[in-house]
């Protein structure tokens, strides 16, 4: 049994699981949040939680805050970190609210950033393009448009976990990649499933075929985005299919 893999579809648009701390509290409600006690380094991904558990059907609204106390929302509750980290930046300040009948109550904590850099990261940046410095993203100084999107060229196949093999477990994931300016992937996740649209909690997915997923997906090669003759660095959705 050997996965197939679907060619790329686009849309123009690392999960490491570690020992936690309790952040204090810095809220009315007594929550807190739960992230990894570590240090992060460059491109990683913190999963974020609130301790103890917001009551359900209540949708948590993450952000992190940046320079100027600016805050930008997080669509998961999981911090991705800048992929270029120079030494003496400031830790991550992240933040969780959320209300209901008349009761608000939140939390903020600081995740630690180790200085470092992912690799293949200066292929990314084109003229006018800068990586964050508050998350793992490509920041615009001017507009583009492209005109042509990425082109796969090179695929892996994913190394499908023996444990779902052997149960002949079958699914699909949409993985987002970032393809660079080179043509290369530099970062990678999968986008969360939902039941149906009101449904606030994402489908917990096989952690191994997820990251057999983005793994396969990471050593991925493209022909880059292109506007007029200048390479883009993008972000495109792979789908990638597990089946008997």
């Amino acid at each position: 049994m050997r996965p197939n893999m679907v060619l790329l579809t686009t849309i123009a648009l690392l999960i490491n699981r570690a020992v936690v701390r309790e952040a204090a509290a810095s809220d009315s409600g007594g929550y807190h949040i739960v992230f990894p006690r570590r240090a992060v380094g460059a491109g990683e991904r913190v999963e974020l939680s609130l301790e103890p558990p917001v009551p359900a059907g209540l949708r948590v609204n993450w952000a992190v805050v940046g320079l100027g106390n600016h805050m930008t929302g997080l669509i998961l509750p999981v911090y991705r970190a800048p992929y270029v980290i120079p030494p003496g930046t400031p830790p991550a300040m992240v933040t969780a609210n959320f209300s209901a009948q008349g009761v608000r109550a939140g939390a903020s904590a600081e995740i630690e950033l180790r200085p470092s850099r992912l690799p293949g990261a200066e292929g990314c940046l084109g003229p006018g393009e800068v990586f964050s410095t508050v998350l793992g993203d490509i920041e615009l100084t001017r507009n583009f448009y492209v005109d042509t999107l990425p082109a796969l060229i090179r695929r892996v196949e994913p190394v499908y976990p023996r444990s779902d093999f052997v149960r002949g477990v079958e699914d699909t994931f949409l993985i987002n990649a970032l393809v660079c300016r080179s043509g290369s992937v530099l970062d990678a996740y999968a986008v969360p499933r939902h039941r149906d649209r009101f449904d606030l909690e994402p489908i917990r997915d096989d952690p191994k075929l997820v990251e057999a997923a983005i793994t396969a997906v990471r050593q991925y090669r493209f022909r880059p985005a292109k506007s007029g003759a200048q390479a883009e660095a993008v972000w495109v959705a792979v789908p990638v299919i597990f089946r008997d």
